[in-house]
């Protein structure tokens, strides 16, 4: 099928010119007069590359690429920026709001179908290398503060780590208040909020090195943020970016997220192999649990590569046959009280790892197995 390109212009000559050179090189191409009809369009139908002016009434070309950056359905899609404007200030802008290319007016069409078939070449390459050799990514969801998930999303990705065969990361998606580090006794020299501003594409393999903090038990930890007036320095196309490095460097990417569908979190989501929602057995964090499966289910996530896992923090709670009839289906695993889970991540050490033969730290191995089957390694 051709690639479809949607231009965006307020000017109809140009609209036609244009529309009708791409066309005759064998595109597809859609038209939208402002920001705004531009968006309606993407978001019904995402196109393979947006061309669009910088000076367009409602909406302008800057706005429109930082709302397409800022959303994790939209950030990758290429973007290329017209503009009558040729001062070195003005293009910087537009790079800066996230676009691929700009390309001053009046506009040499041979140099511009260059620039677009350049992108749209580099962005096929990039999908193929992505689909053949990455890890997967493992998602740990919860939908209520407190349930516990960020302990179990530790104990599992050293339980993986542990076999030796697995090579392990986890992202701290918390942006806000992240806490996976410490219960490793980490101390992160940088985290990827010291990025902001850079262009995600500049984060090479070598580079994403100095964010990653390696765990005795051979967990590498990478941390987003690590205070709440830096976690909007986090961008979609900088956790797009993180992931990719992750997945070329380990086998399986925990990733632990907030209480909330934030767009970083939704980027992840995109990616992800396996999603592993924790709950605990009492009322508010069930509903909240049951409404966190309702969001999966709009979104078309699998049920079957979804582990629904309950945890017991407290001797208190209802009984597990109770919790399935609540969530119509039965928990995948039960992960029972007790109060080493606490005393081990003040310690810093995984219950895993201080605690082998506690009943809990058995589960969260047999958590780990069932990773590796909703989304076996090398595959």
């Amino acid at each position: 099928m051709s690639d479809r390109i949607l231009f965006v212009d307020d000017e109809p000559q140009i609209r036609k010119l244009l529309s009708t050179y791409f066309q005759r090189q064998g595109y597809e191409v859609d038209l939208a007069t402002d920001g705004y009809e531009a968006l309606r369009m993407i978001r019904t139908s995402p196109p393979d590359l947006v061309i669009t002016d910088v000076g367009m009434p409602n909406l302008n070309g800057y706005d429109l690429t930082r709302r397409l950056r800022s959303d994790h359905r939209t950030a990758r899609i290429p973007i290329v920026m017209l503009s009558a404007r040729k001062q070195a200030e003005d293009i910087l802008t537009g790079y800066a709001e996230g676009a691929d290319e700009y390309v001053a007016k009046p506009v040499e069409m041979a140099v511009l179908a260059a620039k677009v078939d350049v992108l749209l070449k580099r962005l096929g390459a990039t999908g193929g290398e992505a689909v053949g050799r990455r890890g997967h990514v493992v998602l740990f969801l919860h939908g209520k503060g407190g349930c516990g998930a960020t302990t179990l999303a530790v104990n599992a990705a050293v339980a993986l780590a542990e076999t030796k065969i697995y090579r392990v990361a986890l992202l701290d998606l918390d942006l806000e208040f992240a806490n996976a580090h410490m219960q490793l006794d980490l101390r992160p020299a940088h985290t990827l909020a010291e990025l902001a501003g850079t262009d995600p594409a500049t984060l090479d393999d070598d580079h994403f090195q100095d964010y990653m903090t390696m765990d005795r038990s051979g967990v590498q930890v990478v941390t987003a943020s690590d205070a709440p007036e830096r976690a909007e320095l986090i961008t979609v196309p900088l956790v797009q970016r993180a992931l990719e490095r992750l997945r070329g460097a380990a086998d399986y990417v925990v990733v632990d997220t907030p209480t909330a569908f934030t767009q970083p979190v939704l980027a992840a989501y995109d990616v992800a192999d396996a999603v592993i929602l924790v709950t605990e057995p009492h009322l508010a964090s069930m509903f909240a649990t049951r409404q966190c499966l309702a969001v999966l289910e709009s979104l078309g996530y699998p049920k079957e590569r979804t582990l629904l896992v309950l945890n017991r923090r407290t001797q208190a709670g209802v009984e597990t046959d109770q919790a399935a009839r609540f969530f119509n289906r039965k928990p995948d695993l039960v992960v029972p009280f007790t109060p080493v889970f606490d005393e081990s991540a003040d310690r810093g050490r995984p219950l895993v790892v201080v605690r082998a033969d506690n009943a809990a730290a058995n589960v969260m191995r047999d958590l780990a197995a069932q990773i590796t089957v909703l989304a076996p390694a090398g595959r």
